[in-house]
């Protein structure tokens, strides 16, 4: 019970994280708008983590029967 308890815990710790962090960047992004170039890069970034995560992904579910 207590690892329930810890577990639960931290996804609720996580999700406040999550949800203080989106917040925390709209504030900043509709107060000090983000430059284009800047926005590229992330949006570059972004893209390649997200192809990396296919494909780990994929890599993973081939070992799957």
């Amino acid at each position: 019970m207590l690892k329930t308890i810890k577990k639960n815990t931290f996804d609720a710790v996580a999700s406040l994280m999550i949800i203080a962090a989106v917040f925390y960047l709209a504030a900043i992004t509709h107060i000090m708008p983000v430059p284009e170039i800047a926005l590229n890069r992330i949006n570059e970034i972004a893209t390649d983590v997200m192809d990396v995560l296919v494909a780990c992904g994929t890599w993973l579910i081939s070992f799957l029967p």
